[in-house]
């Protein structure tokens, strides 16, 4: 009898060490995993940040991930007014779901544009086959 509770605490020591590496093993596995994702999250912001510097453009007034300045973003909403809502700040500002108010602030540079804006007006100009770039 007390051999077989030796050999029952024998296996249940080596099972539990078992366990526990088991337990360490996929934790640094885990820990490894989040490592190199945020490394990579780090390495791409860095990359874009080069990108935009490369082309002479600061990242204070950039409005979206492709390096849209905002000069060019009030460009954009121009160019799609003007060839694809015959020139009304009223029929740009339905399509985009803004007010007449703010699509002339951005058109006079008053207000920011920011990522929704262009990003929306990139896929009305696409869907209506209007070239604003």
């Amino acid at each position: 009898m007390i051999e077989e509770n030796r050999n029952n605490y024998e296996r249940e020591t080596a099972s539990s060490s078992r366990r526990k590496l088991g337990f360490m093993l996929a934790g640094l596995g885990v820990g490894g995993t989040l490592a190199y994702l945020i490394s990579r999250r780090a390495r791409a912001a860095r990359d874009q940040a080069k990108r935009i510097e490369s082309r002479g453009q600061s990242t204070e007034n950039v409005v979206d991930d492709q390096g849209t300045t905002q000069d060019e973003a009030g460009q954009i909403l121009r160019n799609l007014r003007d060839r694809g809502f015959e020139a009304s700040d009223e029929k740009l500002a339905l399509a985009l779901g803004r007010t007449a108010e703010e699509i002339r602030a951005f058109n006079s540079g008053l207000e920011v544009i920011d990522a929704d804006v262009i990003m929306k007006a990139r896929g009305i100009a696409m869907h209506r086959g209007v070239r604003v770039d």
